[in-house]
């Protein structure tokens, strides 16, 4: 069975090229995360703390052990591939982050105040929201979790008379482990990351190198990734981590709260019940998120977060083209316009917020 089909656009963006993005230019968000990490590096140093690691998220003096990750899911840092949340450390480590924590932990979690996300305010380019197609999904970065979610999503589209212009999709194959300079190179990045999955997954997708390998990268458009995100139904958002009890958001969500259209996000356990009690508008009164509290088996199957969240966005398509369609651009403007000012509030709080928390913080380390 024929799985995946190569577009006919070329992929002519580098990855680095993403930073160039109307919210990085904007907002300014990596210059403010960087600037953060650097002030905590600096302040460890100051108190005799040494780097345990190349990437600098983990310090230590004698017993203590200070780890400090932001907008990355922090139980990377464990180093392991599937750390057992609660007890990935002892007591005597302290962990700095924007991540929500949501089980117990024998380590102590300082969050930083959610205004932190204030770095991602902006006022995106004015673009009326004018659908043509159902469902926009956009990738650089692979790994098997989004290999899985492409595969789970090409295997219904033979069913679409009109498959390959239905949704716009964008799955580049970029990998931090691979060879990014040729689509040869993009190829084999997909077909690592293949070998990595689960067998579950395999056995559901079942695809061959000789016919179905090489077609990868996918991309069926030419549009920039704003353009994009305006002419579809539902933008699909892949978070860059979706654990079970941790929740890490990065500009990829934030894009998408500003823009004034329906979406869905595949991210950690309970991000959308999480961005709502932080007051952002996810438009739950007319799109379901149920999908929000299913947990990822990787089996493939009903009731797997990964076949799960590609169903409800089909349903929820199905929902938004029985309701009048002014009713629902109407809704999504004001979901994007409260968003906008929310985020704009929190910059607004951050400075005061965070030198307060810090005072708290300090007599940790």
């Amino acid at each position: 069975m024929r799985i995946i089909a190569k577009g006919k656009y070329p992929m002519t963006d580098a990855y680095h090229h993403i930073y160039n993005g109307e919210i990085h230019q904007k907002s300014r968000c990596i210059w403010h995360e960087n600037t953060l990490v650097d002030f905590f590096r600096s302040s460890l140093i100051m108190r005799g703390y040494q780097s345990q690691d190349s990437s600098n998220k983990v310090w230590t003096r004698g017993e203590k052990r200070v780890v400090i990750c932001l907008v990355d899911d922090y139980t990377t840092c464990s180093g392991e591939k599937n750390p057992y949340v609660p007890a990935i450390w002892d007591s005597n480590t302290l962990v700095i982050t924007d991540n929500k924590v949501t089980c117990p932990t024998h380590y102590r979690v300082e969050t930083l105040p959610a205004s932190f996300f204030g770095i991602y305010a902006y006022e995106p380019e004015y673009r009326s929201w004018q659908p043509d197609r159902r469902f926009n999904f956009a990738i650089n970065r692979i790994d098997t979790r989004r290999v899985a979610l492409m595969l789970e999503y090409r295997k219904w589209l033979p069913w679409q008379p009109d498959r390959e212009t239905v949704d716009y999709v964008n799955f580049n194959c970029w990998s931090w482990h691979g060879d990014n300079s040729s689509v040869k190179g993009l190829q084999q990045n997909f077909e690592n990351e293949y070998h990595d999955l689960d067998q579950s997954v395999k056995d559901v997708h079942e695809i061959t190198k000789d016919t179905d390998m090489p077609e990868m990268p996918y991309r069926n458009h030419d549009l920039d990734l704003e353009s994009s995100m305006h002419q579809a139904w539902i933008n699909m958002v892949a978070e860059t981590y979706s654990g079970e009890a941790v929740i890490a958001l990065s500009e990829k969500t934030f894009r998408t709260l500003v823009t004034p259209a329906p979406w869905q996000v595949y991210s950690g356990r309970y991000t959308v019940a999480y961005l709502e009690q932080l007051g952002f508008d996810c438009m739950s009164d007319m799109f379901d998120h149920g999908y929000d509290h299913i947990t990822e088996l990787r089996t493939m199957a009903p009731g797997d977060k990964l076949v799960e969240w590609w169903w409800t966005g089909n349903q929820n398509y199905q929902r938004l083209q029985s309701t009048e369609f002014e009713q629902v651009q109407s809704r999504g403007a004001q979901a994007a316009h409260h968003n906008r000012s929310l985020l704009a509030k929190l910059r607004g709080q951050w400075a005061q917020d965070f030198s307060a928390w810090w005072l708290t913080v300090l007599d940790k380390i």
